[in-house]
Formats: structure tokens, C-alpha cells, sequence
């Protein structure tokens, strides 16, 4: 497949893409392609008259136009509207999972090479989890990573929320001060699981129902 440069105004992201982009999410999407340039193409699929929609790529292309691009690398697929509306649920939730031990190597060699503000600028992540991760030392990767099996051979279920920023911000705060003295949570990639867990346990107990 080839990769073309297609006007940002003969293209248009459809009603049906499910996905969302936070207000902070968008900004490092923002500060990236202002750093980098758009490394990874739109993909796209034709329309009628000479115009395109998008199958992956929507939020970069909402950027791309805010920040007055006029042309964009597509990479044009054929794809009817069942075939698009999969590819496009594929673009936005297969990816693999962060090997714990490379990402926090990689993480401090970025901190070494890189001031933190440019690191934070384009990651999504906060100082205090750059600084725990690079931190990590050998008998802490072990431990999460064990934790991390537990947690596989649990057979996790997701749970899908759609919540505003003030909505996100109060849940969050809530699981940092959530009880933390559960064995499960120590070192538990499903930390935030567990603590809604606790959270949810202690509105039943204060309602006195069993739980």
C-alpha cells in the first residue's frame, strides 16, 4: 500500500467512530506531532465525489486541522462499511502490553537523555510515575511482574465508563486515597481495580449490606 498526501479538507471522520479523546490526551497528541511530525499515516478509505473518511486516525486529524495543516500522508484502503467500522474498532484497542522491565529501562535512559519537561510533553504519563518507573529496581520488576500473572490468570473483565474531565478527576482522586494496605494492591498493575473494589465495599458495609 502506498502512502499519499490527501487535503485535510477532503476528508471527514465518521459519526459512528465510538472513540474519545480527553482534553489532556489531545494535547500530547498535539505537542507530539508538533515534535515529530505525523510519523504514522491516516487511514482512510474513499467517499463519494473526491472525498475521504476516516477509518483510523480521527483525533490526529482534528488536530491537524486546528493546527492548520493543509495536507495529510493517508494510507487509502478499500473497505465497505462493515469492513471499515472493524478495521476501525482494530486501529483503536489491539495493541500488546509493556514488557515492565524494558519500559522502565527505557523510561531512565529517556531521563537521562531528555529533561523530564519534554518527556512529560509528549507522554501521557505524570512526573511521579516517570520517576517510580525509572526508579524500579530488579527485585521490584520481579514482584510486579508476579503480581502481573496473578492478575492474568484471574481473567480480568473490563469495565467501559464514559465520564466528563471533572467526572475523571474526582474518580481519580478517589482511587489515589483509596486503602492501600490490601495485600493484592502491592505492586498490582490492577492496583486501581482492587481500590474500586474497596470503594465499592465500603459504600455497602456504610449501607449495612453484607458484601
Amino acid at each position: 500500500m502506498e502512502v499519499v498526501d490527501l487535503s485535510i479538507e477532503s476528508i471527514e471522520s465518521p459519526e459512528w467512530n465510538p472513540n474519545e479523546m480527553g482534553t489532556d490526551l489531545r494535547a500530547h497528541l498535539r505537542r507530539s506531532i508538533s515534535e515529530f511530525g505525523m510519523v504514522v499515516p491516516l487511514v482512510v478509505r474513499a467517499a463519494d465525489a473526491g472525498r475521504y473518511e476516516t477509518v483510523g486516525g480521527a483525533h490526529r486529524l482534528s488536530v491537524l486541522r486546528d493546527m492548520g495543516f493543509a495536507k495529510a500522508p493517508c494510507l487509502v484502503v478499500e473497505a465497505n462499511d462493515a469492513e471499515a467500522r472493524l478495521l476501525s474498532q482494530a486501529l483503536n484497542h489491539i495493541a500488546g502490553e509493556d514488557n515492565l522491565g524494558l519500559r522502565a529501562a527505557l523510561v531512565r535512559d529517556l531521563l537521562e537523555a531528555l529533561p523530564q519537561d519534554r518527556v512529560l510533553a509528549v507522554l501521557p504519563d505524570s512526573a511521579d510515575g516517570l520517576q517510580a518507573l525509572a526508579s524500579l529496581g530488579e527485585d521490584d520488576i520481579a514482584r510486579h511482574l508476579t503480581a502481573w500473572q496473578r492478575v492474568q490468570v484471574a481473567r480480568l473483565r473490563h469495565l467501559q465508563f464514559q465520564l466528563t474531565d471533572d467526572q475523571l478527576a474526582l474518580v481519580e482522586e478517589a482511587l489515589r486515597h483509596a486503602p492501600a494496605d490490601h495485600e493484592e494492591q502491592k505492586g498490582s498493575p490492577n492496583r486501581k481495580g482492587i481500590a474500586l473494589t474497596e470503594i465499592c465495599r465500603g459504600y455497602l458495609l456504610s449501607r449495612g449490606e453484607q458484601t
